[in-house]
């Protein structure tokens, strides 16, 4: 409306103003050497804004004759940006829809319409990808590195490719630029750290470590945790150099992070015991065994005091026993050190929750110990032997990346290069038997976190088994055949042997 208003009272002021001028009375002369024009004002007003408007055409149509090559270059120009950005927009789209000769072909009809913008060198080296060229894909990646906008990506790329080609050297190369570029990447970061850590270049990866830290990249739990693993493996190599005195303090340093990490603990403790200082040797042990027992703490335990009586060291490794009692690893050291004092009918009270269902080998050869001391009894020993052969593997270093086994702990795994995946764990879990009403085993629960009121539930149900299972021409007999499982050889002529006592033939 306000435009409307000040078009109308424009045209109304320059109205007035004509209306005006040739209201006026006057004339205007022109002499021309001979020649003489006579005009009124109001003529020569005309003539004026004529001849202006003129000189503005001719000015204008001059401007584009001039500019004509330069305007028409720059819509051609517009036009193939146009045409090269639609092709790399749905070359992309084929490259990730996985169409390989489409995005080939597009990021080709980009290239030549726009050159090398960092999209289409994007384009290229995923259609490179798709088809399997490397080279193509490498000569991407490389060209990438020119551009800043896709420098990090160029370097991302060709990280990738070192990787699959086993090129560590390389890949730690391109990840340490990448790290240094962009220091809050989770990728670059987590890649050299578990580079430098393949090396045990372990003062580097906790440089790193610290550098995720403090970006938020590794919450403050995790990297406590790396910390201890790095401090640890750093302990065993320096030990293995025969640094005695740095291993330990390294060791130290691990568990003040970490009291429960079995290795430092095993290690700082045989460094302390050979320095005299036993009880500190002691309180590592005890700490590390109460959250998470292990056979190398119980070794390390039995080895402090060297010139101590064999029957004090079984008492004292039955209380290290006891500071976690339904641990697996717990009640197997009670066991051991039971028949190492030839308490017979403890050991085997102990043992019991772990000889029923899928025993492994070391409670079945423990157990053949058992029946051969306490009852001489060589063919019970031989049929828990024969099981032990065939019984379930029992726990050892084990990656929970790749499930490879390894007779040592290590901070990397050997086999797939896993940073601090290897657990002390079966590879199946231990089951135990209980039965109900009916003719069919019920498995429980993994016998390494059983309750104690759990046990005594099995023992209750075990008992009715017992009495509904009992043949009535036995009636006055007191044993029962248990279910075996699939990889038990059997039951043997002992088994149905009445002249034993009903002790010995519950387990």
């Amino acid at each position: 409306m306000m435009r409307l208003i000040s078009i109308l009272t424009g045209a109304a002021l320059i109205a007035f103003t004509v209306a005006w001028i040739a209201g006026r009375q006057g004339e205007l002369v022109y002499v021309i050497d001979n020649y003489q024009l006579r005009t009124s004002a109001g003529a020569a007003i005309g003539i004026a804004i004529a001849f202006a408007a003129l000189i503005a055409f001719l000015t204008r149509v001059t401007a584009m004759l001039l500019s004509g090559p330069g305007a028409f270059g720059r819509w051609f120009a517009l036009r193939r940006s146009r045409r090269g950005q639609e092709a790399l927009a749905r070359g992309l789209v084929a490259a990730a829809a996985g169409d390989a000769f489409e995005a080939k072909k597009l990021a080709k009809k980009a290239h030549a319409l726009l050159g090398s913008p960092p999209l289409s060198l994007l384009l290229t080296a995923q259609a490179a990808q798709l088809e399997g060229d490397e080279a193509g894909q490498d000569e991407a990646y490389q060209a990438m590195l020119a551009h800043p906008e896709t420098e990090f990506l160029g370097l991302r790329g060709l990280f990738m490719k070192a990787m699959r080609q086993n090129d560590s050297d390389e890949a730690m190369r391109l990840a340490t630029r990448a790290h240094a570029l962009r220091p809050r990447a989770a990728w670059a970061a987590n890649a050299l750290f578990d580079l430098k850590s393949a090396h045990h270049e372990w003062a580097d990866a906790k440089d790193v470590l610290d550098d995720a830290a403090r970006v938020g990249i590794v919450d403050a739990g995790a990297a406590r945790r790396r910390r201890a693993v790095l401090l640890a493996a750093e302990a065993l190599d320096e030990e293995g150099r025969g640094e005695s005195e740095r291993s330990l303090k390294l060791a130290l340093d691990a568990l003040e992070l970490s009291p429960a990490l079995a290795p430092a603990a095993s290690l700082a403790a045989r460094r302390l015991a050979l320095q005299g200082r036993a009880w500190r040797a002691q309180d590592i042990i005890e700490a590390a065994w109460a959250q998470t027992p292990h056979p190398d703490l119980a070794a390390a335990y039995a080895a402090i005091k060297p010139s101590e009586a064999a029957d004090a060291r079984a008492r004292r490794l039955i209380g290290l026993a006891h500071l976690k009692t339904d641990h697996f690893e717990s009640r197997m050291l009670e066991a051991e050190q039971a028949v190492n004092l030839a308490e017979w009918a403890e050991a085997r009270r102990v043992l019991a929750p772990l000889a029923r269902g899928f025993a492994s080998a070391r409670v079945c050869a423990l157990m053949a110990e058992i029946e051969q001391g306490q009852y001489h009894d060589a063919a019970a020993a031989h049929a828990w032997l024969a099981r032990a052969v065939r019984a379930p593997a029992d726990a050892q270093w084990r990656c929970t990346n790749c499930k490879a086994a390894s007779a040592q702990w290590h901070a990397v795994c050997k086999k797939c290069g896993a940073f601090d995946t290897l657990e002390w764990s079966a590879s199946g879990a231990d089951l135990v038997e209980a039965f109900d009403a009916g003719p069919e085993a019920e498995l429980s629960a993994p016998f390494l976190e059983q309750s104690t009121a759990r046990e005594e539930a099995a023992e209750e149900e075990a008992a009715r088994a017992r009495r509904k299972m009992k043949p009535k021409s036995l009636a006055n007999e007191s044993f029962v055949v248990w279910p075996r499982p699939p990889d038990d050889p059997g039951p043997g002529g002992h088994d149905f042997d009445s002249g034993k006592p009903a002790e010995r033939r519950r387990l």
